[in-house]
């Protein structure tokens, strides 16, 4: 039993002590209070990260764009919750600071920027939404619908880069959205779509 599954286990009891759940109950409490902590900690790492390194606005505006994008389309999963927090932790922290390493060094390129959405669109309309064997869809409708969210959402990323006039916000923009769009690809979704280490 994982660090925040046994903190999810006890709030569980003491919240549901006297309100005679059944089990069923208790499990979803538990599972929406472990989601909760770990969306907690890993926004407070990413935050505290990015502040250490001074790349707290491209790593959160990565974050946000990248969790989004994933929200409807899936992607590889790793086999712990910790080891997804920590790996996504990392990954954002350095697209903050490539971020802002292209924006310093004046590599940015809006045609440059627009193709990488263009690449993003094609794969979220070829692969979306992957789902693991933990969490499967069965409903076609509903996979048609998630696929369907992740284009207008990557076309909405493509809109938002071109009214916003400003390079860092962009750049971190359509590098959640590409990070978030390459974890689709069948190589990090083997084994039912959980990618182990």
């Amino acid at each position: 039993m994982s660090f925040s599954e046994n903190i999810s286990n006890r709030l569980t009891e003491l919240i549901t002590n006297e309100l005679n759940y059944n089990q069923d109950k208790k499990e979803i409490i538990t599972y929406a209070i472990e989601t909760a902590l770990l969306f907690g900690l890993g926004s407070l790492f990413l935050i505290v990260l990015g502040y250490s390194f001074n790349v707290l606005m491209p790593t959160v505006i990565a974050a946000v764009f990248g969790g989004l994008l994933r929200r409807v389309s899936g992607g590889a999963h790793f086999n712990t919750p910790l080891k997804c927090l920590g790996f996504g932790s990392i990954v954002y922290i350095s697209i903050g600071i490539l971020s802002k390493k292209i924006v310093d060094y004046d590599l940015t390129n809006k045609y440059v920027l627009i193709s990488c959405l263009l690449v993003s669109l094609l794969l979220v309309a070829f692969l979306a939404p992957v789902d693991s064997e933990a969490k499967p869809i069965h409903s076609s409708s509903l996979k048609f619908k998630l696929k369907i969210a992740s284009m207008v959402f990557v076309i909405s990323s493509f809109l938002l880069i071109s009214f916003i006039d400003n390079k860092l916000v962009n750049v971190s923009v359509v590098l959640g959205v590409v990070y978030q769009s390459l974890t689709l690809l069948p190589i990090f979704n083997r084994e039912g779509g959980e990618f182990r280490l």
